[in-house]
């Protein structure tokens, strides 16, 4: 496997695609609460996933890239990164989501970076787990309950535990997909993107299918949702997700899962949405921690 000969010193590039990661993850959340409303869950992740391949496979192509040959090993990695990147988890979260809160949900996936710090240790050469970090990170968790509501934690346990462990399952899920980003062989991001998706499509081909049979009477806006999720949240950001990942490393690329709930606020502040003071005082905990989990170093 082909990974990094020296230590990639984060710079001010890193930080912006990170940046623009959360703000397209962030985006999501109100695109797919939309899509719901008309589209099941199956279907919507199905046509978000086909239209994102297709998107990118066309893409590379129109770069000079090509896909590999099927024969290829790196067809392999591409699939697990297809489900663990997408397929499983995107179902997990949707399914968990009829029972339990947003909030609560959206705590319980921040536990990835935690998981990924972790498993990168084990993993991937040169991503150590410092003490100072783990601190960071921990602190960072605490900001995203802040952000949500501690209230959300009242529902933590109980009949819907199934549901909850569902979705540390799948923060679990994006924090393999990290680490197997890095370590995937050499290629270039808009291919391996473009693999990953042709891959989840693949899995998630059979429910989408029954769901799209079954529905009637989608609204147009339930389309157009299910296609800007196709072509910013997971298309480009698959992109510049597979580059993070492979220069920056993966703990890096877990920072961005404390920055996504703020970034999915202030997209709901645009459509009219209100929040309260203690998102300043959130966001101050988060970044205090992001500050911390990066070792304090100066941003080059």
């Amino acid at each position: 496997m082909n990974t990094p000969s020296t230590p990639h010193q984060v710079g001010l590039k890193d930080w912006a695609a990170l940046l623009l990661l959360t703000v397209l993850w962030g985006s999501a959340f109100a695109f797919i609460k939309h899509g719901v409303q008309t589209l099941p869950p199956g279907a919507l992740i199905f046509v978000r996933l086909s239209l994102a391949a297709l998107a990118l496979t066309i893409w590379a192509h129109a770069r000079g890239r090509r896909l590999p040959p099927l024969s290829d090993r790196r067809w392999l990695w591409m699939a697990g990164l297809g489900f663990f990147g997408n397929a499983l988890p995107f179902f997990l979260v949707s399914w968990s989501q009829q029972f339990i809160d947003s909030a609560l949900a959206g705590i319980l996936v921040s536990t990835m970076p935690l998981a990924t710090i972790g498993l990168a240790h084990i993993f991937v050469p040169g991503e150590r787990m410092t003490l100072r970090a783990v601190l960071g990170l921990v602190v960072g968790f605490a900001g995203v309950i802040l952000l949500l509501g501690p209230s959300a934690l009242a529902g933590l346990g109980g009949a819907d535990t199934l549901a909850q462990l569902a979705i540390i399952g799948a923060a679990i899920c994006y924090a393999i997909n990290a680490i197997q980003a890095r370590l995937l062989p050499e290629t270039p991001p808009s291919v391996s993107a473009a693999g990953m998706l042709i891959m989840a499509t693949i899995f998630a081909l059979p429910l989408g299918i029954w769901d799209l049979m079954q529905v009637e009477n989608v609204a147009g806006s339930a389309w157009a949702s299910a296609a800007w999720l196709a072509l910013g949240p997971t298309a480009f950001a698959s992109v510049i997700l597979m580059q993070v990942a492979r220069t920056a490393g993966p703990n890096f690329l877990a920072i961005a899962n404390y920055l996504t709930p703020i970034a999915a606020l202030l997209t709901g502040l645009l459509i009219g949405e209100t929040i309260g003071w203690t998102v300043a005082l959130a966001l101050a905990v988060i970044l205090s921690g992001v500050w911390l989990a990066r070792g304090g170093r100066r941003i080059d």
